[in-house]
Order: C-alpha cells, then structure tokens, then sequence
C-alpha cells in the first residue's frame, strides 16, 4: 500500500481528525488514524467510538490498501515536513515509511485490521442545513452543557423540532438553561423526538462549520448525526435517554424588568468577581430606580462594588447570581442592550437580548 500526496493538504487533513482522536484510551488502536486508499483516493479516519471523522484527499500516485499511523505522530512529523509531496508506504511487519525530499521516517505501526469499522456515512439522506444558523445555536447553547459525568442524559444539548420548521436546542446544567429558536434546514427533518447531542460531537461539528459558508449536510439514523461537509464527514453517537422537562423551570411571569447596557454590564461584572469567593463565584445585584449598585465580598481578599445606570423603575431589590453564569451568556450576546427580568430574589431569571427574541437565557439565583 502506498500512496503520494501534497503536504499542505495532508496537514489540514490530520489538524482535523487529531482533534477526535482519544487522548487517554485504553485502547492502543484508537490512538491512530486510519488511512485507506481506494480507486486513487486517500481516506483518512479517526474515532473514539463516540465521534468520527473521514476526510478524503486526492493522491498523485497510490496503490490500494489500509494502513495506521499513531496521530499524534505522524501529525507532528508532517508540520516540520517542507510543502512538497509526502509519500507514505506500508512496509512488512506493519512498518510505514514516509519520504519527503531527503527526509525519511520508518515508523512502528498496528495493524489496520485492528481498527474498529465505522458507521457509513454514504447513501444518508443529507438535509441541508444553514451553517450560520447551526454556528450561532451552538454558539448559544453548548457553554451551559453539564459536566457532571453523573448526569450522563445532561452531558449534551437536546435538539428538537417545535414546528412550522422551527429547531430548538436547549442545554442546561441544572444551574443555568440557555435555550434558541431558529430555522435551520432548508427541508424540515422527520423526527419524532428530540435528540441529544453529546458535547464532544457538538464541539467537532463546530469546527466543521468554520470551515465554511456553504450549507451544510446533516442527517439523522440509528442513534447518530451525520455531517457532510465538501470532502468532510462526520458522526456522532447520540446519547440514550430522556432528557429532562427543561419547560417547567421557565418563568412564566417576571414582573420586574431592568434594561441594561450589555458591555457596561459585563465590564462591572468582571472587576467585581475579582474578589468574589473562588468557588462560589456569588455577587449581589441591588437594582433601584435607574440605578444597579454590583457587590462582591470575601472574607479572604476584602470587597468590591461598582454601579451603573440600568432603565428600571420598580422598588428596590436585591438578588445574587453567580458571576460566571451570567459572564458566560454576556460573551455570547451580541445586542448592546439586554434586559434581566425576575419576580423576586428566590425565583430564576431571564436573560435576553432586546432584539433577539429567540435566545433566553434562565439563571438560578444565590443566597448571598
């Protein structure tokens, strides 16, 4: 098995599939990328049985076969490899050579009967889908994904269909919910329940739609996601389970409002948590008319306030929110104006742009 291909497009290749390639595996083979070459086209693969991806190259020169390279290595050797073309040969004993120039590496190998099959990602019924539109739910959502491997179901985004071809995606780590609306693919995908897409997944697919303006293909069968973009695929598998009823902890009716300017808000938010305590991160919100006084105290490191103008006209009132949460949702928000609206100190509160009614943003409070 060998095959010839130009090296810039060979590192651009394998910058993408080290990203899935499992770091701390147990298993020696998943810490390899696998090449195939078939009727003059190079396949490069990786997975963690979790994620994967296939990109496909054009080679210059190839003979058929399969072959495993260790990722990282062969990523490393390929950086410092001059832009000329790399040929890579399988030698006996599962020996693999690459020649560039005058440079030459004879790698130890495993074998590639050894790498586990991968899902097909030909012959799906791909539905395009808006890149821009995907990019900006992701964006807006996959920061409040929990982290608690104990909430196993609360480890990605719930992805569902609303209606009138409306998706929404919704995260939540049990202290935050970040929820969008938008319509994303060109023909409505037939789901008749909601999905949960692990955050890894949704991470890699991330960095797909950056690659690109164009639509991009998605499609749905037997516990993944499939993503076709140009000469990229990829697959998630889904996670199993039941995703909580997230619709119960939205507030229905929040009688106080305060429309805040959000740079202003976010700049008095980061100079206070300065001496927030480390593990709460807790701050107390004082809102009186026209006025927001922002205070932080640790017996540790002493105390901060800032205050700022806010359009609000109801009666005084205190309420705590732990500055990270509300730090994490501001540096995705892109309207100069968002408006906070809460009942009372015990209850959630919203976060919303003023002109971007698709986005809400729930936030536990504290006891401060």
């Amino acid at each position: 098995m060998k095959f010839t291909v130009q090296r810039d497009v060979l590192l651009n290749a394998l910058q993408k599939a080290q990203s899935v390639v499992e770091k701390k595996s147990t298993v020696a083979i998943l810490a390899n990328i696998l090449c195939t070459v078939q009727d003059h086209q190079l396949s490069i693969s990786a997975t963690d049985l979790e994620v994967g991806v296939r990109i496909v190259l054009p080679v210059d020169q190839s003979e058929n076969g399969k072959l495993t390279l260790s990722a990282k290595h062969f990523l490393d050797i390929v950086k410092e490899l001059p832009s000329k073309p790399v040929q890579v040969t399988r030698k006996d004993n599962n020996w693999v050579e690459i020649l560039s120039g005058k440079s030459r590496f004879n790698i130890v190998s495993l074998s590639a009967d050894e790498y586990p099959a991968l899902p097909a990602f030909d012959e799906k019924s791909y539905l395009d889908a808006r890149t821009e539109a995907l990019r900006n739910m992701i964006d807006r959502t996959s920061f409040a994904v929990s982290t608690d491997s104990t909430r196993y179901h609360l480890n990605g985004v719930y992805f569902e269909h609303l209606g009138n071809s409306v998706m929404r995606m919704t995260a939540t780590d049990g202290h935050r919910l970040s929820l969008v609306d938008t319509e994303v693919f060109m023909k409505t995908p037939d789901l008749k329940r909601g999905l949960i897409i692990p955050k890894k997944g949704l991470t890699e697919l991330r960095k797909l739609l950056d690659s690109s303006s164009s639509n991009i293909g998605i499609a749905f069968e037997r516990g993944y996601l499939f993503a076709q973009l140009n000469e990229t695929h990829l697959f998630v598998r889904l996670i199993e389970g039941e995703y909580p009823d997230y619709r119960g902890v939205i507030p229905q009716a929040n009688e106080r409002q305060a429309d805040l300017d959000r740079e202003t808000l976010n700049s008095a938010l980061k100079r206070v948590s300065l001496l927030a305590h480390e593990k709460s991160r807790g701050v107390k919100l004082s809102l009186s008319s026209g006025l927001l006084t922002i205070t932080s105290s640790n017996p540790d490191m002493g105390e901060a306030r800032d205050e700022m103008d806010v359009e609000y006209s109801g009666e005084q009132i205190d309420i705590g929110f732990n500055a990270k949460y509300l730090l994490d949702c501001l540096a995705i928000m892109k309207s100069e104006k968002i408006r906070l609206s809460f009942r009372d100190r015990v209850s959630p509160g919203i976060l919303r742009e003023s002109d971007q009614g698709n986005h809400t943003y729930v936030i536990m409070p504290m006891r401060i």
